[in-house]
């Protein structure tokens, strides 16, 4: 799904809610949103294993996927001399080395824990390497959750238990900075009883090539607002049977996942089931991880479903593939995942509190009160109300209140006051950042900026050497 750009339309709505002065915020909600921010440790690394079909049915074909966020990759900035032959205007770059080593393996392996296996003794099996860099334009894209460096590493192998190993070094270092140990199974691909799930973010296709799926590699997360395909592994595919596809979504207690709620069922018809496929990585020379769904007469069946995912809400679900007789040919669970959630959303007290700005007292000890279930509910239906795209379970009006609050924070923090109290903070919070920003400095008294906005102008001046600044007309 498409975000569009509700910026003007999102500044209009919150400067209407400007009913309000703010009040003192206590120390111990500073403290807690500093610890909050400062503790965010959301994942920006994902590795997932693949099985997909063999050259041959005596083999399969193990895969590691990756991506990296580039805000955890060691960015250098590029010599003049390269950045001057560089047509693309890329000025930071950061290089990445992985290799995966697989060694023949054995049943008392695959009952440790993976910080006690070890690789001593075990007879190498394969071994595959896989180098890329990371280039940004700017130093805010080095820093950013919403670029990623892809990659992939695939190699044949009989079916058996195998031990691998894992090091990925980043930047310039010669030593692994990531190393990881794990024992699997591998059975032969025909003789799977539940199939795979492989999870794509959009599908490619052409009049004269394969299908192609461009995958999520995120591990089993998939992206919170956005559809996406589930592309599932049938074992056995009977054309005279029936088959079903059912999303549930997974309490937070408890391990029945039966009980969960039911929020997507699809009978799947000829429009959903590939025959004859032998999927494949392929390389596109582009920064993506590429699925081609090729055809091929010894191939197998598999169903692709678009999943609208856009209109769940941000959890954890189960999807499942049945027969007719309810019998359970694929299955995988998955996390919908808010790559870039602001942090003051990520605790509700915080996000109740930071309401202060666009609401009453009285509405906010109303927010306030009862227990976090209660006051969950709450928050969520106060947002339902303000949402532009309700058909939407994402919430762009919402999103863009809270990355106002976290920009405040970052931008306007001074030893003496935290962002979001700020005469600065505050401006910014209610109306957005403005079209244009002026500084001056008189020969005369403290530095002067200027914020415009399309209907009004707010004048600050420095109050310090360290950024504080108060604002001194509208």
């Amino acid at each position: 799904m498409k975000r569009i750009n509700y910026l003007t339309t999102l500044i209009i709505l919150l400067a209407g809610w400007m009913s309000c002065s703010v009040s003192e915020l206590q120390a111990q909600r500073n403290a807690n949103y500093q610890q909050l921010s400062i503790g965010d440790q959301r994942p920006s690394q994902f590795f997932d294993f693949l099985v997909l079909p063999g050259n041959s049915d005596e083999t399969v074909t193990f895969a590691s996927v990756y991506s990296f966020s580039y805000r955890t990759l060691p960015f250098k900035k590029l010599n003049q001399a390269s950045a001057a032959n560089n047509d693309d205007k890329r000025a930071f770059f950061s290089p990445i080395n992985l290799s995966m080593e697989v060694f023949n393996s054995n049943e008392a392996q695959l009952k440790k824990r993976d910080s006690n296996i070890s690789v001593e003794r075990l007879e190498p099996a394969e071994r595959s390497f896989w180098e890329d860099t990371a280039y940004a334009e700017t130093y805010e894209q080095t820093q950013t959750e919403l670029m990623f460096l892809y990659g992939n590493i695939g190699m044949e192998l009989k079916p058996g238990i195998y031990t691998y190993v894992l090091q990925m070094t980043r930047g310039e270092r010669s030593d692994p900075r990531i190393s990881r140990t794990r024992t699997v199974r591998i059975d032969p691909y025909r003789d799977m009883e539940v199939g795979n799930v492989i999870l794509g973010e959009e599908l490619y296709s052409g009049q004269q090539e394969e299908n192609q799926l461009k995958l999520m590699s995120m591990r089993d997360n998939v992206k919170y607002g956005s559809d996406f395909y589930a592309f599932a592994y049938i074992p056995h595919y009977d054309p005279g049977d029936s088959y079903t596809l059912t999303i549930r979504e997974l309490s937070i207690t408890g391990k029945d996942t039966t009980k969960g709620e039911e929020v997507f069922v699809q009978k799947l018809g000829n429009n959903e089931i590939r025959t004859e496929l032998k999927p494949q990585l392929v390389s596109t020379g582009v920064n993506e991880n590429i699925l081609q769904l090729a055809s091929d007469s010894d191939g197998f069946t598999y169903a692709l479903v678009e999943v609208p995912n856009s209109t769940f809400p941000n959890a954890s679900y189960q999807l499942t593939i049945r027969d007719n007789s309810e019998q359970t040919v694929s299955r995988t669970t998955y996390h919908s995942m808010w790559i870039d959630m602001p942090r003051s959303l990520l605790s509700l007290d915080i996000a109740i509190d930071m309401l202060r700005y666009i609401v009453d007292e009285a509405t906010l000890d109303s927010l306030s009160e009862g227990s976090q279930s209660e006051r969950e509910r709450k928050f969520r239906a106060f947002w339902k109300k303000k949402d532009p795209t309700p058909d939407t379970e994402y919430n762009e009006l919402m999103a863009e209140y809270y990355r106002r609050i976290d920009y405040a924070y970052q931008n306007f923090s001074t030893s003496n006051r935290i962002g979001y109290e700020s005469d600065q903070g505050e401006v910014y919070i209610k109306f957005g950042p403005p079209q244009n920003i002026e500084r001056k400095f008189p020969p005369s008294g403290s530095t002067v900026e200027i914020w415009s906005y399309p209907n009004r102008e707010f004048i600050f001046r420095a109050t310090s050497g360290f950024g504080d600044f108060r604002l001194v007309s509208e």
